[in-house]
C-alpha cells in the first residue's frame, strides 16, 4: 500500500508540474507589469482555488440540509459529510500558505515570471479538484491532489523566500 501511495503522489506532482509548465508558456502578461499589476494578476490567479473552495461550501451545505444532520456536533454526520469537511478544512489550509506566497512570489520576482505564477494559481486550484474528487472516491485516491497542491505551495512558498532573502 505504501507503495501505491507514494506511486499516485508522484503522479500527481509530476502531472502538476508538466500543466504548470505547460500554462506558463501559453500564458501571456504584461512584461512591462508594475507592482500593483502583478500583485492583482496574482490575486486573480487565487480565484479558482477560492471557486473550489466556495463549491466545497455549497456542498458541504446541500449535504448537511438533505441528510438532516444540521448540528455537525450531534454526531450524526454521515461518512460523505466527514470526508468533504476534512477535504474543505484542507483546502483551507493550504490556500492559508499558497496565498501569501503566491503574492509575495509576485510582489517581488520580475514581471517576466508572472506567466509561471499565474499559472500556479489555476494548476493549485485544477489539483484541489482532484483531491476533493480522489478523497471522495477513497483516502488513498486523493494522494495526487494531496501531493500535487502541497508541491505547488511549497515551491512558491521557496520561490518567494529567494526572491525576498537578501
Amino acid at each position: 500500500m505504501e507503495l501505491r501511495l507514494l506511486l499516485r503522489s508522484g503522479l500527481g506532482i509530476v502531472v502538476a508540474f508538466i500543466v504548470w509548465e505547460g500554462l506558463a508558456h501559453t500564458i501571456t502578461t504584461d512584461p512591462t507589469a508594475t507592482l500593483p499589476q502583478r500583485v492583482a494578476l496574482a490575486l486573480a490567479a487565487l480565484l479558482p482555488a477560492v471557486c473550489v473552495l466556495n463549491l466545497m461550501i455549497v456542498v458541504q451545505m446541500r449535504l448537511r440540509a438533505g441528510s438532516g444532520a444540521v448540528d455537525p456536533l450531534a454526531g450524526q454526520d454521515t461518512r460523505l459529510l466527514q470526508v468533504n469537511q476534512r477535504a474543505l478544512t484542507n483546502t483551507v489550509e493550504q490556500l492559508v500558505g499558497f496565498s501569501p506566497a503566491l503574492l509575495a512570489l509576485a510582489a517581488g520576482a520580475p514581471p517576466g515570471w508572472m506567466p509561471f505564477i499565474v499559472s500556479a494559481g489555476l494548476v493549485f486550484g485544477l489539483m484541489r479538484l482532484v483531491f476533493w474528487g480522489g478523497y471522495l472516491l477513497g483516502p488513498l485516491l486523493r494522494a495526487p491532489g494531496m501531493a500535487a497542491t502541497f508541491a505547488i505551495n511549497v515551491s512558491t512558498l521557496i520561490a518567494a523566500v529567494c526572491v525576498w532573502w537578501p
